[in-house]
């Protein structure tokens, strides 16, 4: 609550700087709004109630008594520490008054993003075009499997060359999962979740088989055993059309974003321009189920 207090009030401090020097009001919105409070003289209007069960109380229930007082409540607590901040005249500190307008342009900045966003409607043949391109990168197949991960392809070797000896992979895994950059069992993960050459290995092998040669992938050498394959049942569109909906607006947002930073003049001062390092090549397969871990 501490936080969401410290939010609002910059808010509303940053709405007071926005206007003149004599436009003092705490509260910046239209004065014939209907009002659902006044706090010292300053209005609450309705509206600005129902933006903050939007946006920071939307399970609750302003048909309850209760609920509707304690959302009152808060808001009357925004206005009293604004008025505090106000009389002790917190915005003459460069610093407070920077961190007022950060909370200022990053609601500005969501705002924007929700807006563009949803300016381009996704039809449900879109929606079902990407639900059906999902499901084709799922695979048919999910997998049970025991890995070991080196960062060494020598150690790889070695743990490998033990399971041709007909050493157990259980007896394998114990004695190297000390010395592995991961060891992990996974239990039922698809296809289209795995580097691709772990998964075209997978496929070619039958439930008990093990990795006779180590694969390499863009996270080190696996040495891995197979313990299940299961059918892949993908979820039913209807229960994932909202979350597919949301990716594309969210990717739709993102195009937007780019294309205003490609039309944006921005300067630096001499000397002080930021280095912009290209990040890595992104894998040619999701592959956050076999990222190696921080040992512990």
């Amino acid at each position: 609550m501490r936080k969401i207090l410290s939010i609002s009030v910059c808010l509303a401090l940053a709405a007071c700087s926005g206007g003149s020097t004599g436009d003092q009001h705490i509260v910046q919105l239209p004065a014939n709004l209907p009002v659902a409070e006044t706090v010292n003289g300053t209005p609450v209007p309705q509206e600005l109630v129902d933006a903050f069960v939007r946006v920071k109380a939307a399970k609750a229930d302003m048909s309850n008594p209760e609920q509707r007082a304690e959302i009152l409540r808060v808001l009357g607590d925004y206005v009293l520490l604004a008025e505090q901040a106000q009389r002790d005249k917190m915005l003459a500190d460069p610093k407070f008054a920077a961190e007022v307008e950060v909370a200022r342009l990053s609601a500005l900045a969501n705002g924007a993003m929700i807006r563009l966003q949803q300016q381009t409607p996704i039809s449900d043949d879109a929606l079902k075009a990407e639900y059906e391109a999902k499901v084709a990168r799922m695979g048919k197949s999910e997998y049970d499997f025991g890995n070991l991960l080196f960062a060494s392809e020598d150690e790889a070797l070695k743990a490998a060359g033990e399971l041709t000896t007909g050493k157990p992979f259980a007896q394998v895994y114990d004695e190297w999962k000390g010395k592995a950059a991961q060891s992990k069992v996974f239990s039922h993960i698809p296809a289209g979740q795995l580097p691709e050459p772990l998964a075209q290995a997978l496929a070619q092998m039958k439930v008990g088989d093990f990795s006779r040669t180590p694969v390499k992938t863009q996270f080190g050498w696996h040495v891995f055993h197979l313990d299940a394959i299961n059918p892949v049942t993908p979820p039913e569109f209807d229960k994932v059309k909202d979350e597919i909906r949301g990716a594309l607006q969210k990717k739709i947002g993102e195009e937007r974003l780019a294309k205003l930073k490609q039309q944006a003049k921005i300067e630096y001062p001499a000397g002080s321009a930021p280095t912009v390092v290209k990040p890595a090549p992104a894998p040619a397969q999701p592959a956050p189920a076999v990222a190696p871990e921080k040992k512990g």
